[in-house]
C-alpha cells in the first residue's frame, strides 16, 4: 500500500482527533449553569444540592467510561472491517449523541442528556482509529510530523472546545444562541467530518476474510491486564493513583470558579482554555526538549509534584489571576509528566505490544476518570474545595510512588554491583 499522502488527504483524521479533544471541554462551561443553577430550570426547582452535585458528577463520569468500554470495542471492530467504516460509525455515534443532548437541553430532560452522553462516550474512541489510520498512511519520512500533528490536534481541540461551549450558549452574543447551541455545533461538526471521510478518504487497513467480533468483555480484559504484566504493573498503579488526581481537578474547577468566584459559563469557557493552551506548549514544545536532557522517571517525578503544588497555590491563594496562571502551568507540567509516563510504558513493551500498552494506558485513564468523577460527585456537597484537595493528594501521592520505586531500583541495582 503506498505511503503517498497528503495533509489534506488526512484532513478527515485530524478533524476526527479535533472533536475528540473538544468533546469534553465543550460541556463543561454549560454544566454548571444548567445542573447546578436552580434558575436555569432544567432540573426541577426542588432538587437537593446534593443530588444537583451527583448529577454533575455522573454526566461527566458516565461519558468516560462508556468511553472505556467503546475503545476497545470499536479498536477491535477496525481491525475486522477497517478504519474508514469504523471511524464512520464513531462520527455518526457522536452526532446523534451530540444532537440528542441539545434535545435533552431544550426539553429539560436529564436522563436524555445522559443517553446523549453515553452514545458520544462510546463513539468517541474514535482517537486510537485515526492515530492507527494516520500511522498506516505515513512514510518513516514524515511519520513523526504526523504524530506531532496527532498531538496538535487533540490540544487544539481541547483549547476550543471550553471556548466554543462559552460562546455558543450565549445569547448576548447572538439572541437565539442557548445552552443547546454548543450541542448542535458539535453535531454538525461530527456530520460533516462523516462525509470528508466519506468522500475524501481511502481505506488504509484492509485484512481480507476477517471475522467480524465484538468483544464487549475486552475493555476489563485489557484492563485487568495492566495489573498483571510484569514490566508495567508499577507504572499502571502510578497512573491510576494519577488520574485520581487529575480528574478531581479537571471534572470539578468549573465547579470550584463558580462556588469560589461565581464565575458564568463564558469566564470558566476561556480559564479551560487557559489550561488547554498549557497543554499545547507542555505537547509541542516541552516534552521534546525535556527528554532530550533529562532522566525521564525524574521528569514525571517533578511534573507531578509541580502539578500538585499549583492545585495547592490555586486553594490557597485568594487574588483570581493566581488561578489563572496556576491553571496555564497546570497544563504544561501535567502534560509534560503523562506524556512521559506514556512513552515510559512504550519503553516497557516490544514492538509487538505497542498497540496493547497505548490501549492498556487509555482503559487505566477512561475508568479511574469516570469513576472518580462520579464518585467525587457523591460527595462534593461538602465543598467544591474537596475535589480541589483530592486532586493534591492524588498528583502527589502519584509522584511519591514513582519516587520509592526508583529509589528501590536504584538501591537493588547498586546491591547487586557491591
Amino acid at each position: 500500500m503506498s505511503k503517498h499522502h497528503s495533509l489534506t488527504s488526512m484532513l478527515p483524521l485530524f478533524l476526527v482527533l479535533f472533536i475528540d479533544g473538544m468533546g469534553l471541554g465543550l460541556l463543561f462551561p454549560i454544566l454548571n449553569a444548567i445542573l447546578i443553577e436552580p434558575q436555569a430550570g432544567f432540573l426541577p426547582p426542588d432538587t437537593s444540592i446534593r443530588m444537583r452535585d451527583f448529577d454533575y458528577g455522573l454526566t461527566i463520569g458516565i461519558f468516560m467510561i462508556c468511553w472505556f468500554f467503546g475503545a476497545a470495542i470499536l479498536g477491535d471492530l477496525s481491525d475486522s472491517i477497517g478504519r474508514k467504516k469504523a471511524l464512520m460509525i464513531c462520527l455518526l455515534g457522536s452526532f446523534f449523541g451530540y444532537l440528542l443532548s441539545a434535545i435533552a437541553i431544550i426539553v429539560h430532560s436529564f436522563w436524555l442528556l445522559i443517553l446523549g452522553r453515553m452514545i458520544a462516550g462510546f463513539t468517541a474512541g474514535s482517537q486510537p482509529i485515526a492515530q492507527a489510520a494516520i500511522v498506516d498512511i505515513s512514510s518513516d519520512e514524515h511519520k513523526a510530523r504526523n504524530i506531532g500533528i496527532i498531538l496538535l490536534s487533540i490540544s487544539l481541540g481541547f483549547v476550543f472546545g471550553p471556548i466554543f461551549g462559552g460562546l455558543l450558549s450565549d445569547p448576548t452574543i447572538i439572541h437565539w444562541f442557548s445552552f443547546a447551541t454548543p450541542m448542535y455545533f458539535a453535531a454538525g461538526l461530527a456530520l460533516v467530518n462523516a462525509l470528508l471521510l466519506h468522500w475524501g478518504f481511502s481505506e488504509t487497513y484492509i485484512k481480507a476474510d476477517k471475522k467480524i467480533t465484538i468483544k464487549w468483555h475486552h475493555a476489563v480484559h485489557v484492563f485487568m491486564s495492566a495489573f498483571k504484566h510484569p514490566s508495567i504493573r508499577r507504572y499502571s498503579v502510578i497512573l491510576l493513583v494519577m488520574i485520581f488526581g487529575w480528574s478531581n481537578y479537571f471534572s470539578f474547577i468549573s465547579l470550584y470558579l463558580l462556588q469560589t468566584y461565581h464565575y458564568s459559563a463564558m469566564q470558566n469557557s476561556f480559564f479551560l482554555a487557559m489550561m488547554g493552551l498549557g497543554f499545547s506548549i507542555g505537547c509541542g514544545y516541552l516534552v521534546d526538549r525535556l527528554t532530550k536532557r533529562y532522566d525521564f522517571e525524574k521528569l514525571i517525578i517533578v511534573g507531578l509534584f509541580l502539578t500538585a503544588g499549583f492545585v495547592l497555590l490555586t486553594v490557597v491563594s485568594t487574588p483570581q489571576w493566581v488561578a489563572w496562571l496556576s491553571t496555564l502551568l497546570i497544563g504544561m507540567s501535567l502534560s509534560v509528566a503523562y506524556s512521559v509516563l506514556l512513552t515510559v510504558f512504550s519503553n516497557q513493551a516490544s514492538s509487538d505490544e505497542q498497540g496493547w500498552v497505548m490501549g492498556v494506558t487509555g482503559s487505566i485513564m477512561a475508568l479511574c476518570f469516570g469513576l472518580t468523577s462520579i464518585f467525587t460527585g457523591l460527595i462534593v456537597q461538602m465543598g467544591a474545595i474537596l475535589p480541589m484537595i483530592l486532586a493534591i493528594v492524588g498528583l502527589a501521592a502519584s509522584a511519591i510512588i514513582l519516587f520509592v520505586f526508583k529509589f528501590r531500583k536504584y538501591i537493588t541495582s547498586h546491591h547487586l554491583k557491591a
